[in-house]
């Protein structure tokens, strides 16, 4: 049991290192997004989860951790644990962080049902986490679902009001409502708690742009670059200001960059789209 919860901690582990890039990750996609992701490229998370795993697994790969078969024996071994003290609030979280872990596996799958399935499970057995609501609320602002991702983010918020990465989601849910006022308050919150946080840049950029301010819109696509320069959303975010402010030679430039690094397919699908109308100009 205790080789087997080690195993499910390492797991939560790669998932969270996953999880907390500007993309976020399913990667929402900023533009669209989107977290992701949340969550769109995930290179340096990813190289940064193989460090994780081989320093603590001696050499096991991430590939073998993330396969759906392993995820199952966690979250059996995980269910065990918590029947046997079922009132241990952190043996409720860990079985919650696999279920979430399983579920971004299912939706880098494309296999929603599955992923909601799993996100529903993690709210379930630890109701009073915050991060289980949260990444519930990343698959609804992903399917487009923004008016149920708000109320997955309010409920995480109330579970954990220091919890940066939820303001910059429901931001970015205000943002898809057009509710751009209460979007920037959320985005500037997320901001303040955690600095570091690129995907609060990107949402707010989006934001700027659509209250017609280019030029702080630009600044903060530049800073999401800047703490993730291997952030495909935050270029597509930026050949969007680019574009609103005519210079379409840096859109290009951008868009070309989103290609170059994007592992997601809707965001590489409007780029493409983005870029042809420009050189059609």
């Amino acid at each position: 049991m205790k080789a087997a919860l080690s195993k499910c901690w390492l797991c939560a582990a790669v998932f969270l290192t996953l999880s907390l890039s500007c993309s976020g990750a399913s990667k929402p996609v900023t533009p669209g997004t989107a977290a992701g992701t949340d969550n769109n490229t995930l290179q340096p998370a990813v190289a940064q989860a193989v460090t994780v795993v081989d320093n603590q697994t001696s050499g096991e790969s991430l590939a073998a951790l993330l396969r759906a078969e392993d995820y199952d024996e966690v979250i059996r071994e995980a269910n065990a644990a918590l029947a046997d003290n079922p009132q241990d609030p952190g043996l409720m979280e860990k079985l919650a962080d696999e279920y979430i872990a399983r579920a971004w596996y299912y939706k880098e799958k494309r296999l929603n049902p599955y992923t909601l399935n799993d996100l529903s499970k993690a709210v379930e057995v630890a109701p009073q986490y915050y991060r289980a609501h949260y990444e519930l609320g990343r698959f609804h602002n992903n399917q487009w679902q923004f008016s149920i991702g708000l109320l997955d983010f309010n409920r995480a918020i109330s579970l954990r009001p220091d919890f940066a990465p939820a303001y910059a989601e429901r931001a970015y849910s205000s943002y898809k409502s057009q509710k751009y006022e209460v979007g920037l308050a959320d985005a500037g919150r997320a901001i303040e708690l955690d600095p570091s946080l690129p995907r609060s840049y990107c949402v707010r950029s989006l934001i700027y742009a659509a209250m017609g301010k280019p030029g702080p819109a630009l600044e903060d696509a530049d800073q999401a670059i800047r703490l993730a320069p291997g952030d495909a959303a935050s270029y597509y975010n930026r050949s969007l200001v680019y574009t609103e402010r005519g210079e379409a030679t840096l859109a290009v430039a951008d868009l070309e960059t989103t290609l170059r690094l994007s592992q997601d397919d809707l965001l590489s699908t409007r780029a493409t789209a983005d870029l042809r109308v420009l050189r059609t100009k």
